[in-house]
């Protein structure tokens, strides 16, 4: 039975697809660790082969054609790193049957010419009108120094660089190049002067800003009090309750749709929901009618399947309730632009989460650095009961 269209609020402003959440590398640092421990193999182990973690390529094509094509949004693929989806061989196997654009974000685990071939010809899927690089390449200087005996990042500059006899633009300028080379400002990391002198002229390359708490400093500009780091800087002893939705649409790589990153990394530490998987393909991916039942007793479920015949983007509009609000990942709460640009352009903040309801303590209210700006928040949002105590 071929699945109905989803129709996709114009406001929707970004469309995360994890791959998987496998990944060749094992960074000190990484986004998939909620708690920054450094636990990145152990919480997403690479070892049973045999088990299976994502959806095939088919089933991959049958969901993503239920989303409409929209050249100002693309499917941004990520992980884990996407590179090694199906033997590295599933890129091109998605790419080649559906029309939308793809931005990958990547740490370039395949040779060049590897990755080209396994595009089967699709390039111009990652060819797209943008101001910036649609294959964003992170640097991982530990990682990838030690995989390519000391020069990792003149090795990613080179691979990127050769990217240009498989069809990609490459141009130092970000606006012109399809590759683009990025590095997060974590505090340990340092843009080199061989950096440098490797990069310019050559590729894109920008730094990011880092988000949550490292040696006990907040870093990042946050909408939401305390959202990232209540527990990690030992404000208070436990979570805080609040309702929470999210403005994106973020799909595993089972096809599970979640609420926020938190919860879809925190569903996948250790093993992901593979059981629940297997038990709701048995019923025909019916996540509205079957999902609360297989997902009984587990503290974080999806909010719905992408090939779940009565998915609708109206379950990520519902507030539900959450009882994790102080482990928020930071991306999901920093204040940013959005792609209608309106921070930049109306002062407007965006969050990639909507949050309300947050049961606040007083005692916590008297330690907010601008309490006078979130007195402004909740008022302006007091229709909603965005705080109490």
């Amino acid at each position: 039975m071929a699945l109905s269209p989803i129709p996709l609020p114009d406001s929707l402003n970004y469309i995360g697809l994890f791959l998987t959440l496998e990944c060749n590398l094992n960074c000190s640092y990484c986004i998939n660790d909620p708690q920054q421990l450094g636990r990145r193999n152990a919480l997403f182990p690479m070892d049973g082969k045999s088990a299976r973690k994502g959806l095939t390529p088919e089933q991959w094509v049958a969901a993503l054609r239920r989303l409409p094509f929209r050249p100002g949004l693309p499917i941004t693929l990520q992980g884990g790193e996407p590179m090694l989806y199906w033997g590295g061989q599933g890129l091109g196997l998605i790419l080649s049957q559906v029309p939308h654009y793809f931005d990958l974000l990547t740490n370039f685990a395949l040779k060049p010419e590897v990755f080209a071939r396994y595009l089967n010809g699709q390039q111009a899927k990652l060819q797209r009108d943008a101001p910036y690089p649609s294959i964003r390449v992170s640097y991982h200087a530990d990682e990838m120094n030690r995989a390519w005996n000391g020069r990792g990042f003149e090795a990613l500059v080179a691979r990127c660089e050769a990217l240009r006899d498989y069809g990609f633009r490459i141009s130092p300028r970000k606006a012109d190049s399809d590759v683009g080379i990025y590095m997060v400002e974590h505090p340990q990391n340092r843009v080199t002067a061989e950096m440098k002198a490797a990069y310019e002229g050559r590729v894109p390359f920008e730094t990011k800003e880092f988000l949550g708490v490292h040696d006990g400093k907040l870093y990042g500009r946050y909408l939401y009090p305390f959202s990232t780091d209540l527990i990690a800087r030992g404000i208070y002893p436990t979570t805080l309750q609040c309702e929470c939705r999210t403005t994106e649409l973020l799909i595993d790589p089972m096809g599970f749709v979640w609420g926020c990153h938190y919860y879809l990394y925190e569903g996948w530490s250790h093993g992901g929901p593979l059981r629940e998987f297997a038990a709701l393909e048995q019923e025909g991916f019916r996540y509205a009618r079957h999902g609360a039942r297989i997902f009984a007793g587990r503290a974080m479920a999806p909010v719905g399947h992408l090939l779940d015949p009565d998915f609708a983007m109206a379950e990520l509009e519902v507030f539900r309730p959450c009882k994790q609000y102080g482990r928020c990942i930071g991306c999901d709460t920093k204040i940013k632009n959005d792609r209608f640009q309106s921070y930049y352009d109306r002062g407007i903040p965006h969050t990639s989460v909507q949050i309300r309801n947050i049961h606040m303590p007083a005692d916590l209210l008297g330690q907010i650095d601008n309490l006078e700006q979130t007195r402004r928040f909740f008022s302006a949002t007091a229709k909603e009961g965005n705080a109490h105590e």
